[in-house]
């Protein structure tokens, strides 16, 4: 379903009416729009240029007399709306922001542009942080208090491992690795102290 919407921007005259006849000026920023305009076009690649001042019928900016949009590569500009008579309607000096769209963004635009897979696309639409570890295989993180961990750790740098003897836990030793990147030693070969 599509919500129908008027995709010009429509200019009054002092009294509340559809500017008629009226003169449109953009420049740039915080500058005399009529001494200092900016470039602007009829279609959105820019190569249409199209001459200022824009004239209104019926409200709207009309490319001769037909309805048209005007682009412009500047995220903020100035803007002056003259009536059929000269007389000034309205003046801003600085469209930004309400005038004006996000700048585009390199890097956004870079992942805009790559193509998705269903594997990625899938996990955007996860329910929690467990669907995830599930989807994709991580091990559940080491709580930081309480809880169990099972199975030998390995360890990749300089360190001592504490083992315990007995399932209460009540004789531990500790142990230096025999070689870098080796599991829990599991006897008392290397004992350096024992302690209860």
């Amino acid at each position: 379903m599509t919500k129908l919407f008027n995709p010009e921007p429509i200019f009054l005259d002092a009294a509340g009416n559809l500017a008629d006849g009226g003169y449109v000026y953009v420049g740039t920023a915080n500058a005399d729009p009529e001494t200092s305009p900016i470039d602007c076009f009829w279609d959105f690649a820019r190569t249409i240029r199209a001459t200022q001042p824009l004239r209104t019928i019926g409200g709207l900016i009309v490319n001769g007399t037909t309805p048209a949009s005007v682009f412009f590569a500047e995220t903020d500009y100035s803007m002056r709306l003259k009536d059929a008579g000269g007389n000034l309607v309205y003046y801003a000096p600085s469209t930004y922001p309400a005038g004006s769209y996000q700048p585009l963004d390199s890097d956004l635009t870079a992942i805009a542009a790559l193509a998705t897979t269903s594997f990625g696309r899938a996990l955007l639409t996860l329910a929690n942080q467990a669907a995830l570890q599930a989807a994709v295989g991580l091990p559940a993180a080491l709580p930081l208090i309480g809880g169990t961990i099972t199975g030998a750790i390995v360890r990749s740098g300089a360190g001592v491992y504490a083992y315990g003897t007995d399932p209460a836990m009540t004789g531990m030793k500790i142990y230096p690795p025999l070689t870098m990147g080796s599991a829990n030693p599991a006897t008392g070969a290397g004992s350096l102290q024992g302690f209860y």
